[in-house]
């Protein structure tokens, strides 16, 4: 009898397991919070987070349809309205730090399709500290507070969220541009860049690209 009641104990716990993953599954708990707006739990809940911010994105896309709009880029915009655009600058790292940080991002591709970009500048050997600071003006200039520049000693390693093809050439074009005026047209050896996920490369081959960039 005990094994008996045991057993329809353990599968009703089971059945209500299975039950309330469902649910959050299917968003009836999740619908119900969104609604009643309770921001206490959505701040508290990954999921419910996600979801909101991506109908805040679907609401952007209708009204400004000729931008695709990310939950990040609303982040952005956000940033600025709360806190100015002085939080609005490029995050600088060690070099140290690159590898792992590139790794992450090369895993949140592979996982979700979030593409990046990957840039690393060369510049010309024996660079003096102030065509040094110039470039690194110049690229920061043009970046955005959730890329990240990683400091070498003639090198800059660039990783770039959510950034397409489309979009990184203008904006090497232009960090050309302002190296250009800031430190002269020959202070950059190379720029070499990468957009993350492509066809021709597996997730492991990144790091070895840019391990080669930066011999």
């Amino acid at each position: 009898m005990r094994g008996r009641f045991a057993g329809r104990a353990w599968y009703a716990c089971d059945v209500t397991t299975v039950t309330e993953a469902a649910k959050r599954i299917f968003g009836e708990e999740d619908e119900d919070v969104l609604q009643s707006g309770d921001l206490e739990r959505i701040c508290a809940d990954p999921v419910l987070a996600q979801r909101f911010a991506r109908r805040l994105a679907a609401s952007a896309q209708k009204l400004f349809p000729a931008r695709e709009w990310s939950p990040e880029d609303l982040r952005d915009v956000l940033e600025v309205a709360v806190h100015g655009t002085a939080q609005q600058s490029a995050r600088l790292l060690e070099g140290r730090y690159f590898r792992k940080r590139l790794r992450e991002q090369v895993n949140l591709a592979d996982r979700y399709g979030d593409t990046f970009a990957v840039v690393v500048i060369s510049m010309v050997r024996d660079v003096n500290e102030g065509v040094y600071a110039s470039i690194l003006d110049a690229v920061t200039e043009r970046l955005r507070r959730t890329d990240m520049v990683f400091l070498y000693s003639r090198r800059f390693a660039l990783v770039l969220p959510r950034m397409r093809a489309a979009g990184l050439g203008p904006l090497i074009t232009r960090v050309r541009e302002l190296v250009d005026v800031g430190a002269g047209s020959g202070a950059i050896e190379r720029i070499s860049s990468l957009v993350y996920p492509d066809p021709a490369y597996e997730g492991a081959e990144v790091l070895d690209w840019a391990e080669d960039q930066l011999r």
